[in-house]
Formats: structure tokens, sequence, C-alpha cells
């Protein structure tokens, strides 16, 4: 029979046990505490700061939303400097990336279209696939055709990478095709450009112009 310990024993046993192990324990119980009110101090910041980085793209979604002629120079500031806000202020989060496809589409308005093309080239290259990785690619090959540098803009439109983006990669494809002179591949483009639209419950009248106008020359 296995033989008992006494309760002596056993509470001297206990007390060598904690003189050995004891500070081990309460470092360890430290430690995962202080994860734990880590984690939650964590999670209650991220949360702030995804908060604070909507009512900046809340703010910045409603002034560019203003027609044209109501943007003066310091409303173009102003949007100008919350894009660059949530670029640099909200790194972390995914508005990071809208900061930089606003910054880049103002630059563009602006003529400036270098300094677009590169915020775009360097969202591309960070952004993982999805939406705003083919947003950007989307609308850098729309510069480059306003730039007419027409074989960069269509080695990169020449793949789809999502459906959803059809109309405007097929439409930019016919852009730049238009302008090398090839009328018919273009009114392709475009006309794909249409069905891909029109699937997508989308109605484009400036697109089907582009189609219709091709289709005259070309009975012409």
């Amino acid at each position: 029979m296995t033989e008992l310990r006494t309760d002596e024993e056993q509470a001297e046993a206990l007390k060598k046990w904690w003189s050995d192990n004891g500070a081990g324990v309460v470092t360890t119980i430290a430690v995962v505490a202080a994860g734990w009110f880590g984690w939650g101090a964590w999670q209650n910041n991220q949360q702030q700061t995804g908060e604070a980085a909507s009512a900046v793209y809340s703010q910045l979604v409603e002034l560019s939303a203003k027609p044209a002629e109501s943007q003066d120079a310091a409303a173009k500031a102003e949007m100008q400097a919350l894009a660059e806000q949530l670029k640099s202020d909200y790194s972390s989060t995914s508005y990071a990336d809208f900061g930089s496809l606003f910054i880049a589409r103002f630059a563009a308005e602006a003529g400036d279209y270098d300094s677009a093309v590169a915020e775009l080239n360097a969202l591309i290259a960070s952004a993982d696939k999805g939406p705003i990785k083919y947003t950007a690619q989307a609308r850098l090959a729309a510069i480059l055709v306003q730039q007419e540098k027409l074989d960069e803009a269509l080695a990169i439109v020449t793949n789809i990478p999502d459906p959803a983006y059809a109309p405007q990669f097929e439409e930019t494809r016919g852009d730049a095709l238009f302008l090398k002179g090839d009328k018919a591949a273009a009114r392709e483009a475009y006309l794909r450009a249409l069905g891909a639209a029109q699937e997508l419950g989308i109605n484009n009248p400036a697109l089907q112009r582009k189609a219709d106008s091709l289709a005259i020359a070309g009975d012409a």
C-alpha cells in the first residue's frame, strides 16, 4: 500500500516546491495577465483608431462628392490634407489605401500625371489582391492612356482580375486601342465593356456613345 504523507510532510513539500518554482509561477501569471490586459487594450486602441479613420474618410468622401464648380482652392487643400492624414496617421488601417487613391486622383485632376502614377504604382505594389489593388490598376491604366503610354496601359488591362472590374478594364483597353488606330478592336473592347456593365446592372451612356461612334465610323 502506498504510504500517505502526513500533513507536515505535505506542508514541507509544498514549501519546497514554492521555494523552487514560486517565483516562476508569479512571473507566468503576471505575463499571462499582462498579455490579456494588453490584448484588450490593443483591441480597444484598434477600434478607436478605426473609428477615427472612418470619420476622416467620411468627411473626405462628403467633400469630394460636391460639384467640381463648388470646390475652390481652400476645399481642394482641405481634401488633400484629409487624404494625406489617412495615409500618414492611419497607416495600420485600410483607410490609408483609400487615402492613396484620393491623393492619386487629386494629382491626376490637377494634371500632375507623374505624381498620380507614382502614387498608384506604390499602392499596387503594397496592396493585397482585392478591390484596392484592382481599382488602383484601373486608374493607373486610364492615366497612362492620358499620357499616351498606350502599350503600358494595355499591359495592365490585358488580364481582368475580377468580373466586377471588366467594364473599367475593357473601356480603358478600348481607349488605348482607339488611340493606336485600331478602331475595330477598340469597338470590340467597348462592346465587351458594355456587356459586362449590363451584367452588373450599370448604365454607362458615355461608353455607349464611344461604341456607337465607332460603329458609325465603320459603316461610313
